[in-house]
């Protein structure tokens, strides 16, 4: 299914979700606006799988160690399977990393050529060139799509090829406002559109929320 339209409630839901961000966006050292495609790449094949706050602890030491792809392609796989142990997964991550470098000097910028690389799917791929270079490009994981599902209800659709369709219409036509957006998607969905105990007291989508509406429609106290 091809995706001609999203719902009119991504208007107010857009407007107040930019606004939201201009306050809570969490800080991390991968968000500077001066982060490299490199260093963007290695926050995003780092969170896969791993909270950002963990992430967090070993990025700075490890770019520290590694600036550029030549280091890493000098490196002992060893070594770098020991760099990035606190992270867990190390050993599949220094692999991949080690047959990234061996084959590029520069990561590339196009999403098809990232796709290719050992490890990547489209949320990497995607979040690497949306983060480092204001691409206007879509952004989903378990955060995102958790939100929209409950904001958007049934109007929300399956497949994971929908959902990034879904997703892309409802970005913000400049690349850098859209930006400014999926970070904020990310952190909305881990600080108040929480899997579990959802914050929706605070939460500004809840005259238009679908979840929300629902709850208070069956007699349900989502306010506590």
């Amino acid at each position: 299914m091809t995706l001609n339209r999203v719902p009119a409630t991504i208007e107010p839901f857009r407007k107040d979700l930019l606004e939201w961000a201009e306050s809570n966006l969490r800080n991390f050292p991968w968000r500077d606006n001066a982060t490299s495609v490199y260093e963007m790449f290695v926050a995003e094949f780092f969170l896969t799988q791993t909270p950002a706050e963990n992430t967090a602890d070993v990025y700075p030491e490890f770019l520290d160690r590694y600036p550029a792809l030549e280091h890493i392609r000098r490196a002992p796989q060893a070594e770098l399977a020991e760099a990035i142990e606190p992270i867990g997964f190390q050993h599949i991550r220094a692999d991949a990393l080690a047959e990234i470098a061996s084959e590029y000097d520069e990561l590339p910028t196009d999403v098809e050529e990232l796709l290719q690389l050992p490890r990547v799917g489209p949320y990497v791929a995607n979040a690497t060139l949306c983060f480092a270079l204001d691409r206007r490009l879509p952004v989903v994981d378990r955060n995102v799509n958790r939100v929209y599902s409950r904001v958007f209800g049934d109007e929300y659709p399956d497949g994971d090829a929908d959902r990034r369709e879904f997703a892309l219409e409802s970005l913000p036509e400049d690349g850098s406002i859209a930006r400014t957006y999926n970070l904020a998607l990310l952190d909305f969905g881990a600080m108040v559109c929480k899997k579990q105990a959802p914050r929706c007291s605070e939460c500004f989508a809840r005259e238009y929320c679908s979840y929300y509406q629902s709850a208070v429609a069956g007699g349900e106290s989502l306010d506590a």
